[in-house]
């Protein structure tokens, strides 16, 4: 797990998203909704934002129907979360 996770002003659902993200990739479980939606605790809508943060900030790539973990130097900081 990359620790700069932690230094982009994310929301603590964008980083949460990512440490399940993070779980189901070091696991070699593929990152697609099927696998995320039974791991996520809060609501449908708060999921769809906090992907969308973590897009907005590079830090994942949709690829298909599946994501993409991006390597820590191509994630950008935000102002906006």
């Amino acid at each position: 797990m990359e620790s700069k996770i932690f230094k982009l002003g994310l929301s603590v659902e964008a980083i949460s998203l990512y440490l399940i993200l993070f779980d189901l990739d070091f696991s070699k479980v593929p990152l697609e909704m099927g696998n995320i939606e039974p791991r996520w605790n809060a609501s449908e809508d708060l999921l769809k934002k906090a992907l969308d943060e973590l897009e907005m900030n590079t830090v994942v790539s949709r690829r298909g129907d599946a994501l993409e973990i991006n390597p820590a130097s191509a994630w950008t900081e935000t102002k906006n979360a």
